[in-house]
């Protein structure tokens, strides 16, 4: 681990320290999808758990810190995902799946994507590395896949769907 991290991980800790108000917990509080109470114009506040709350916005902050970059925290591997498509994604474009990941994915490849003129491939997870990556302008991998646990080098993938010039 690079110098610059570990300094960042070991301020870890004493990150919550600077805010604490009274009867604030000690410990990273661990708020589960919850409504808040918030009468009137909520904006600035916690409303639903789905959208924000104490605790993803501690592990925003931690992960954010971590990096030193900007963070955003998602309810859902598929909200994750689906930010993340719609983001880079645009029609004509080509990508490439895992043919035994989360099943949602090809559905939001086939419902939403397609409907879009964004088309797509499927590539098993175990031989995601064969065949290349020409032509496509992003390929997802998801290791170990779910729900067979197959995986793939993560890093060697990065590397080569790099080197073909897609995401």
């Amino acid at each position: 681990m690079p110098e610059t991290a570990k300094s960042r991980a070991a301020a870890l800790p004493h990150l919550r320290r600077s805010g604490f108000a009274m009867g604030d917990s000690i410990p990273l509080p661990l708020t589960m999808a919850a409504i808040f109470h918030a009468p009137g114009d909520a904006t600035g506040f916690n409303q639903y758990g789905r959208f924000s709350n104490p605790t993803w916005d501690a592990v925003e902050h931690m992960l954010s810190h971590l990096e030193d970059a900007p963070c955003v925290g998602f309810p859902s591997g598929m909200a994750a995902i689906s930010a993340a498509f719609f983001a880079v994604l645009k029609a004509g474009d080509h990508i490439l799946l895992p043919s035994d990941g989360y099943h949602t994915t090809r559905a939001l490849a086939d419902r939403f994507l397609k409907p879009l003129a964004v088309t797509y491939d499927v590539r098993p997870t175990s031989t995601f590395l064969d065949g290349g990556f020409a032509g496509y302008r992003l390929a997802f991998v998801e290791t170990p896949a779910n729900p067979g646990l197959d995986i793939c080098d993560i890093a060697a993938v990065a590397e080569a769907v790099h080197k073909a010039g897609a995401l």
